[in-house]
């Protein structure tokens, strides 16, 4: 008997892991699949914008150094990857070979149990196996996060490092306004002392205050790394008095296009 997709999420005994690629994989294909423009792209370049989506999150994953990340977790998050984006049409040949090796991997260190061993030929076959794309796009997911106001929080985006502060929660978003600092090695809390917050300059020149609510920062520890937590209860945020403002509180986003729109 074949196997099925969520047979092989289950295998991985990581419901949360599991959990946040799933809702990440949706989120993506959900927006990649929106508007009459839709219907006229051919499923391989939609499956191209959500692979690239996705894995600019989770190559923080994928990508990390040994030291900072467990091998194993980083075989779990590329099968199950491999896995979700699979289930809703989409194969990207590097991360199935990527894949395929983990299998290999979790058996090697009978990281799970003897049912994923015996069918690991069979999950193979699974993602060796043409992709075909749901005729429905997949619901957006109530929002919700676990991260609260006063959170200072680092975001990785490629081989850079932002911080933003939490200074609400709304609709189940946190509203977020950037420090003005970026570098290419991690944040920590002391690195954010007297440094102001960052604005956005528009068409008259002029700098203003720039707030998100951002959807999809959802989890807090976040099982991709890219956002971690470098302070709590902090009720200041950075400075913005030096920025003007406007008639909007904040814009709304998610993790995805802010993270395309920090690339450098």
């Amino acid at each position: 008997m074949a196997i099925k997709h969520l047979d092989v999420l289950k295998l991985l005994a990581a419901a949360g892991l599991v959990e946040a690629i799933d809702g990440d994989v949706k989120r993506c294909a959900h927006w990649a699949r929106l508007g009459p423009e839709a219907a006229a792209r051919e499923p391989a370049q939609i499956g191209t914008e959500v692979i690239e989506n996705v894995l600019l999150r989770w190559n923080c994953i994928l990508q990390a150094d040994p030291t900072e990340v467990a091998p194993l977790y980083v075989h779990k998050t590329a099968l199950a990857l491999a896995i979700c984006l699979h289930r809703q049409g989409f194969v990207d040949a590097q991360l199935t070979d990527a894949a395929v090796a983990a299998i290999a991997a979790l058996n090697a260190a009978v990281a799970l149990n003897d049912t994923f061993h015996r069918r690991s030929a069979d999950i193979e076959a699974l993602l060796r196996s043409p992709a075909v794309m749901p005729a429905r796009r997949p619901p957006l997911l109530k929002a919700h996060t676990a991260w609260r106001a006063g959170d200072v929080v680092g975001m990785q985006v490629a081989d850079r490092h932002h911080a933003v502060h939490v200074l609400e929660v709304s609709e189940g978003a946190p509203i977020v306004e950037f420090y003005d600092i970026v570098q290419a090695t991690p944040l920590a809390w002391e690195h954010l002392q007297g440094v102001i917050a960052r604005g956005q300059q528009l068409n008259d020149g002029r700098h203003y205050l720039d707030r998100h609510a951002l959807y999809g920062l959802q989890h807090q520890p976040d099982p991709a790394h890219q956002f971690r937590l470098l302070a709590s209860g902090i009720a200041q945020g950075p400075d913005s008095t030096h920025l003007a403002r406007h008639s909007g509180l904040y814009a709304v986003t998610d993790v995805f296009r802010m993270a395309r729109d920090l690339l450098p």
